[in-house]
């Protein structure tokens, strides 16, 4: 996954292949997300439900 500063998560994919590095919401740069420190995952675990959009490539593409 990258996000850009303002946290609009793209997957890799879309990220480099259609938008090319760069956040259509904000026009910031697409980083890596980065890892939370383990005693910030105890205390505030990652969500178990993934939201995914089959149609992410075809919607960004037109």
């Amino acid at each position: 996954m990258l996000i850009c500063s303002y946290e609009c998560t793209w997957c890799r994919d879309c990220a480099e292949n259609v938008l090319r590095g760069v956040c259509p919401n904000c026009g910031g740069e697409l980083a890596r997300r980065p890892e939370p420190s383990a005693s910030r995952l105890v205390n505030d675990p990652p969500s178990t439900k993934r939201v995914f959009n089959p149609d992410c490539r075809a919607a960004r593409a037109t």
